[in-house]
């Protein structure tokens, strides 16, 4: 089954299956990007078969028929890179957290008189959870006689982590010199304790950003979308009475006219801008927070459900009023 969904992912331009192997690589994903692709590919043409078999037997009209199984296509794609996207931002997390105490053991076991390499495995403790299980995969590799700095290398790959790679830049830069390692060690460690405080600190600094954009995106642009549709209703209405009384006289340059734009026409256009404004806040809040996008993600359906409830309550009391 596995080979026949490389030959379907064989199909995926070589630049793009290059991209999507160093992508599962970093997310910890134990699977050729031929057969990733290849299942997400199937997935999607399944996907889309069934919905284009629902969209007939309900009767759909024929620009639904074609734009649904079109988007769920797309869909699907885009939540498998999403799965991939947020395991890798996870693993990052993990390790970044845990790196500083295992660098400072790492350090304690070059001064207790183990060379480097051992004083690294040595110091993967259980405690450090998934840098110490990545570790111990790359030892396995050094006692089959890869090099120290390749096996380095291939551990910062397994990463998307800027800190890990600083890191193991500057453990390889002290081997060859011949430094001090156990001082370089502890200040690595130092410099990355101190960049997480630093973070900590911008992203509590820049709380009242989120707030703002929270507020704006859930509550504002909701409620202001909702008068705004509530206003085109009662235009129309009056519309509809005062034309079907007979044709309405000309004042000046005035002519009378009826909305440019039906009710039904704006409730679409203000629930997708409101799903947009939920996207590009949830990533704006994951940058300001994390530092990263990929956090955004998890964002989206809270800020998309909030927005959407607070439109259709918005609205449901505006009608209470107007009738």
């Amino acid at each position: 089954m596995k080979s026949q969904y490389e030959t379907v992912g064989r199909f995926v331009p070589r630049g793009m299956l290059k991209e999507l192997g160093d992508s599962l690589k970093m997310a910890g994903v134990e699977t050729t990007p031929e057969a990733f692709a290849g299942i997400s590919v199937a997935l999607a043409i399944a996907s889309a078969g069934v919905v284009l078999f629902l969209s007939s037997a309900l009767g759909l009209p024929a620009y639904a028929s074609v734009s649904l199984p079109f988007i769920t296509v797309l869909g699907v794609i885009l939540a498998a890179y999403l799965l991939v996207a947020l395991r890798i931002e996870s693993r990052k997390n993990q390790v970044e957290s845990t790196l500083p105490d295992f660098l400072h053991i790492a350090a304690s076991n070059v001064r207790a008189g183990m060379p480097v390499d051992q004083a690294l495995w040595f110091a993967a403790r259980p405690e450090f959870g998934l840098l110490s299980q990545e570790i111990e995969l790359v030892a396995k590799r050094t006692f089959g006689g890869e090099s120290f700095g390749q096996t380095l290398d291939r551990l910062s790959g397994r990463f998307d982590s800027a800190l890990l790679r600083r890191t193991v830049g500057l453990i390889r830069h002290g081997v060859s010199s011949g430094g001090e390692m156990a001082g370089i060690l502890e200040d690595t460690a130092n410099d990355v304790r101190r960049a997480q405080l630093l973070r900590k600190e911008i992203t509590a600094s820049m709380m009242m950003y989120v707030i703002f954009i929270t507020f704006a995106s859930v509550i504002g642009a909701p409620f202001l979308y909702s008068v705004s549709y509530k206003l085109i209703s009662v235009l129309q209405r009056i519309w509809d009475k005062m034309s079907a009384s007979g044709p309405l006289p000309r004042v000046g340059f005035l002519v009378p006219a009826s909305p440019g734009i039906t009710p039904e026409q704006f409730l679409w256009f203000s629930l997708a801008a409101i799903l947009i404004t939920s996207v590009v806040a949830s990533f704006i809040v994951s940058v300001i927070q994390t530092g990263s996008k990929r956090e955004g993600v998890k964002y989206i359906p809270m800020f998309g459900l909030a927005g959407t409830a607070v439109f259709l309550l918005i609205t449901a009391l505006l009608d209470i009023f107007t009738k």
